[in-house]
């Protein structure tokens, strides 16, 4: 079999038939480019993504990492930010249960459920910015702006600090590129002390008098008396605000994408509204704006046929998972009736599922509902240059769609 690199620009844009030909060898590949080892199986990944004592988050390659310059990444934090600490994503237990009981403190399902307001207003707002045009960069008119201002209102952010605050959450997204130059790093790392100070000055006012934002709850909320330290707050922020921004994005680019680009898709969705979700899952499934995470081999372990040393970086690949035949048949193959479509991987498993996973649902399924409610015969427009999409490790999707539709 011809050698395949996940880091190679073309094979991020679109990884799917990489997985195809690395899955001929087994559920585990070994990249020699990145000398990573790639778990692409259903089954594989699933089970390791709940094995803490075999695998762990701490990788050194988010946050706080292992790099060569990182000492002088460091003492740009310690002179204009905070010096990351592993929260969430990037930590194991028990640091991590403890982290995670907070924000299920914070993060709860009423929260979200009284958000749906919210989300219908912001929804609405952003589609009467371009409807009377007839057409528009759906990624940048619309699905980078939704999540953004959702995120934000949870974090206590004024309108008027919108465009400072996308522009600072794409550099923590940046941040996450395991080949980043020293130079590039340092530019990311001032962007990050930014947030970070921002956010910094935020928690201090909610301290002081408590708003009803997740920040808020975020800052008074503790476990057993212990509450989170100010490092440890602003870290956990920046995964969250990562978390809940660029991935939706992504997500709802994609599923505008497969709605035009499925034949007789808008249609059937407009006969049948209650088949919204299902779509939703199967884009989710085909398409996740995640396509894997890093974790570092504990110990000597056994994956599928492959040993791994201790020690080594091992990349869930969800995407990959989420197009195993062994757990969906015709598995590149968009059906809206697939029965076990919610067993995707594309928000995790195990301890680390991804905590936002039904506001990222809601923002989805109300955003379709009331595009398709408001426009029809939705369809691509200019030509070779109408789309493009990420080239990135991790990040997956088009961050360019320009989309032109009729009015209702």
């Amino acid at each position: 079999m011809e050698k395949v690199s996940f880091i190679d620009p073309e094979v991020q844009r679109c990884p799917f038939a990489a997985y195809t030909a690395v899955r001929e060898q087994g559920p585990v590949y070994y990249d020699e480019s990145c000398g990573y080892y790639i778990v692409t199986g259903y089954n594989e990944v699933r089970k390791w993504a709940a094995d803490t004592g075999n695998l762990s988050n701490v990788t050194g390659l988010l946050l706080v990492k292992d790099a060569p310059y990182q000492p002088k990444i460091d003492a740009i934090y310690e002179e204009h930010g905070f010096l990351p600490v592993n929260t969430l994503t990037v930590a194991d237990p028990p640091l991590h249960t403890f982290h995670r009981s907070l924000v299920d403190k914070a993060f709860t399902a009423s929260r979200v459920k009284k958000m749906e307001d919210y989300l219908q207003s912001i929804i609405d707002g952003m589609i009467d910015q371009f409807i009377g045009r007839g057409a528009c960069d759906f990624y940048a008119d619309f699905a980078a702006k939704v999540p953004i201002h959702v995120i934000a209102n949870q974090l206590g952010v004024e309108l008027d600090d919108i465009d400072r605050f996308k522009s600072w959450s794409d550099a923590v997204i940046q941040e996450s590129e395991p080949h980043n130059t020293e130079e590039q790093q340092a530019e990311i790392t001032r962007a990050i002390c930014e947030l970070q100070r921002f956010i910094a000055g935020k928690a201090e006012q909610f301290l002081k008098k408590p708003g009803d934002c997740l920040l808020s709850d975020l800052v008074h909320a503790d476990d057993n008396g212990r509450k989170m330290s100010m490092p440890e707050l602003v870290s956990m922020v920046l995964i969250l605000l990562v978390a809940g921004n660029d991935s939706t994005s992504l997500a709802m680019t994609s599923v505008m994408h497969r709605l035009i680009t499925t034949p007789g898709m808008e249609d059937q969705l407009r006969a049948d509204p209650s088949r919204i979700p299902n779509f939703i899952e199967e884009v989710l499934r085909l398409e996740a704006p995640v396509q894997g995470l890093y974790r570092r081999a504990l110990n000597n372990i056994r994956i599928g046929d492959m040993d791994i040393p201790k020690g080594a970086i091992v990349v869930l690949r969800f995407g990959g998972a989420n197009r195993d035949p062994s757990q969906f048949p015709n598995p590149d193959t968009l059906e809206l009736g697939r029965s076990n479509t919610r067993t995707h991987l594309t928000f995790g498993a195990g301890p680390h599922f991804c905590i936002g996973n039904q506001l990222s649902r809601g923002e989805l399924r109300i955003a379709f509902t009331t595009l398709l409610q408001r426009m029809r015969n939705f369809r691509i427009v200019g030509g070779e240059d109408a789309a493009s999409w990420v080239s990135h490790f991790l990040v997956y999707g088009p961050h360019k769609l320009r989309i032109a539709f009729d009015l209702i």
